[in-house]
């Protein structure tokens, strides 16, 4: 197994800075194609959290992120379209860093493979 580690970064475009305190639950999927839950997170005031780190087990494989947004969405007031985002990512062996961020705001969120 490759020593790695797997992080994402959260930003609110409808206010131009970090989304702080969102949790984000951590999936792999498993030999018989059911999700099993790895743990959750929540983000820091810069918008950041580790979900993996180097020690931690971090097979090859597909990965699932369930950000939380509509709890963060709540404390700032405001009505969302998504309760929950989920991103699904194929993990392989050939890379040693995987940076997920997402883009957000209340009706709409983009994501991309980050460095």
């Amino acid at each position: 197994m490759v020593a790695r580690t797997f992080s994402t970064h959260i930003l609110d475009t409808s206010k131009g800075k970090a989304a702080a305190n969102v949790k984000v639950t951590v999936y792999r999927l498993n030999e018989t194609l059911e999700w099993q839950g790895i743990r959750a997170v929540k983000s820091n005031q810069d918008g950041r959290c580790q979900l993996l780190k180097d020690g931690d087990e971090f097979p090859s494989g597909i990965y699932k992120l369930t950000f939380h947004v509509g709890a963060y969405f709540a404390e700032q007031n405001e009505k969302t379209l998504y309760p929950a985002i989920e991103i699904i990512v194929d993990c392989d062996d050939e890379q040693d860093h995987y940076h997920i961020p997402l883009l957000l705001n209340p009706f709409g969120y983009t994501t991309y493979r980050g460095t």
